[in-house]
Order: structure tokens, then sequence, then C-alpha cells
């Protein structure tokens, strides 16, 4: 018999909800007082990634300050303290350089942080949300 897949539990400001379509009728049909064994998983999820770049693309789509998602990604991170300062002997200068957010850089919660921070940034900065929902 194959083995049941795992109860995938997501953290909200709310609690702990259950993540994908079999975790909460597996969730619901353990007894009152189970107790279970929860371990964080490794790497991001692909909506936060792809709510991200929505946001970024949609940015520039509202105004005319970036010519790319690109520029814009790379803006936020020097903007929210995601730099390494190294010196370059090319120009005999203290120089930054924009970290990496890659899936192999960044977990979910570093990611999370990030998206947070580089929201509430442009949000204050542009003076409008290009993650908002737009009305039905």
């Amino acid at each position: 018999m194959d083995k049941a897949p795992d109860i995938l539990l997501l953290k909200t400001s709310d609690g702990l909800q259950a993540y994908g379509a079999h975790s909460a009728p597996a969730l619901d049909a353990l007894v009152i007082g189970q107790v279970l064994t929860v371990k964080p998983r490794k790497g991001r999820r692909l909506p936060r990634n792809a709510a991200y770049w929505a946001g970024l693309h949609s940015a520039i789509e509202n105004c005319d300050v970036w010519p790319t998602p690109g520029r814009l990604h790379d803006d936020l991170k020097k903007y929210c303290g995601y730099v390494d300062e190294y010196f370059s002997p090319l120009t005999d200068n203290w120089e930054i350089r924009v970290q990496s957010t890659a899936f192999d850089k960044m977990n979910e919660s570093e990611f999370a942080a990030y998206f947070r921070k580089a929201q509430q940034r442009f949000i204050t900065e542009m003076g409008f949300d290009p993650w908002a929902r737009k009305a039905a």
C-alpha cells in the first residue's frame, strides 16, 4: 500500500491552516489530541515568487520610472539594503552589488521578509500598491 501524502500546513497571521487539496480532509480526519511532527519545507513557493513579479510588472505598467521589471527589482533590493559592499580594483573604489533573490539564495522565510519590505518601501515612495488586487 502506498504511503499517504504528507499533511501540509501553511503559517498565516491567524495560525496554521491546511495547505493543498488533500491536506484539509487529512487534517480533519485526525482525532482531537493528535500530535503532529512539523518540519518546515526547504526552498520557496512558486506562488509567492509569481506574485512578487506580477506586482513588478504592474508597477512598470503604471508608472514610467523603470524600463523593465528587472531594473525595478534591482532598485528595490538596493533600497531595502540587500547589497554587498566590495572594493573594486578596477575603479579603486568601494562599490555595492545587489544580492540575489534566486531560489537557491533565499529560502521561503527570507524571501517573504524581503517581499514585505519591498512592498512597503515601494508603496511608501510611489504612493500606490501594484500588488493590490484589481476590482472585479
